[in-house]
C-alpha cells in the first residue's frame, strides 16, 4: 500500500514588498503640508493684524497740497457706528479749497483691512443715503505723473455724479474714488487676494456740481488728486524704510 503523498499544511508565504516604507512616507508628507499650513495661516494672522494699524496717521496728511489747495475748517469726526460700518483703522475726513478759484473738495482717506474697507464705494453709499444716479461711472486715469521718475505715469479712478432731490432745488455731486491694494490704483480689485494682502488705502473726493457743469478731463477734482495721490504714497514709502530700519534690516537701494 502506497501511503499518500504528505501536503504542506503552511501558507505560501512569498509576499510583495512591505508596505511600511510608503505608509511612513505618506506620514511624512501628510506632516509637511500640515506645518506649511500652519506657516501660512499664521503668515494670514500677521498679516491681517498689520492691516489693523495704519502705516502712518492718515491727519497727518498736510493742510496744505500743491501750490493752490488749502485745508479748510478742521477735521471731521465720523460717528462711531459709521466708522464701523465703513471698517477703516483710520481715516482722515476735511475739506481742501482752491485759494485761486474758491472751488471747495470733501476729502476721505481712509486705511484698513481689504475685506471691510472695499464694499463701501460710493456706488452703495450714495442710494444708501437718498441720492440718485445721474451720470456714470466713467473710469478715469488721473495724471499723478510727478510721483514717477519719468514723469508720466496715470492710475485709475472711478467718476460718478448723484443727485439728491430736495426744497425744490437738486442737489447734485461729483465724486471720484479708487483704492490702493497690492501697489495698484483701481476702483476694481480682485477680492482673491485680500487674505493674501489685506491692508488697503481708499480716496474718495467729492464737490457739488451744477448741471452742465464741466467734469472729466476739466473736473477739479483730477487736479487735486495729482498733488494727493503722490503724497500718499511718499508718506507709506517713509513709513515702510521706518518699519525696515526699526527691525534693523537695511533698507534696499
Amino acid at each position: 500500500m502506497i501511503a499518500p503523498a504528505a501536503t504542506s499544511a503552511e501558507p505560501d508565504r512569498r509576499l510583495g514588498p512591505s508596505p511600511w516604507p510608503w505608509m511612513i512616507l505618506a506620514c511624512a508628507i501628510v506632516a509637511a503640508s500640515g506645518a506649511i499650513r500652519v506657516n501660512q495661516e499664521s503668515a494670514f494672522a500677521d498679516a491681517a493684524r498689520s492691516a489693523e494699524v495704519a502705516p502712518f496717521r492718515m491727519a497727518d496728511l498736510p493742510p496744505r497740497l500743491g501750490e493752490h489747495w488749502e485745508q479748510i475748517g478742521e477735521d471731521q469726526i465720523l460717528e462711531e457706528e459709521t466708522l464701523q460700518i465703513a471698517g477703516c483703522a483710520d481715516y482722515v475726513l476735511r475739506n481742501y479749497i482752491d485759494n485761486r478759484t474758491g472751488v471747495a473738495l470733501t476729502v476721505l482717506v481712509a486705511f484698513g483691512p481689504a475685506d471691510r474697507v472695499f464694499p463701501h464705494s460710493p456706488i452703495v453709499c450714495f442710494p444708501a443715503n437718498g441720492f440718485q444716479s445721474r451720470g456714470g461711472p466713467w473710469r478715469r486715469q488721473v495724471d499723478v505723473g510727478g510721483s514717477s521718475p519719468d514723469g508720466d505715469r496715470k492710475v485709475g479712478f472711478s467718476a460718478l455724479v448723484y443727485g439728491k432731490p430736495g426744497g425744490g432745488v437738486e442737489e447734485l455731486r461729483e465724486v471720484y474714488y479708487s483704492y490702493w491694494h497690492d501697489g495698484t490704483w483701481s476702483p476694481d480689485q480682485s477680492q482673491n487676494l485680500f487674505r493674501h494682502r489685506p491692508a488697503m488705502f481708499k480716496i474718495q473726493v467729492e464737490r457739488p456740481v451744477v448741471p452742465g457743469e464741466a467734469r472729466g478731463d476739466g473736473s477739479p477734482i483730477e487736479g487735486f488728486l495729482q498733488d494727493l495721490v503722490p503724497e500718499v504714497e511718499r508718506r507709506y514709502a517713509a513709513s515702510q524704510v521706518e518699519t525696515t530700519a526699526g527691525a534693523g534690516v537695511p533698507a534696499e537701494d
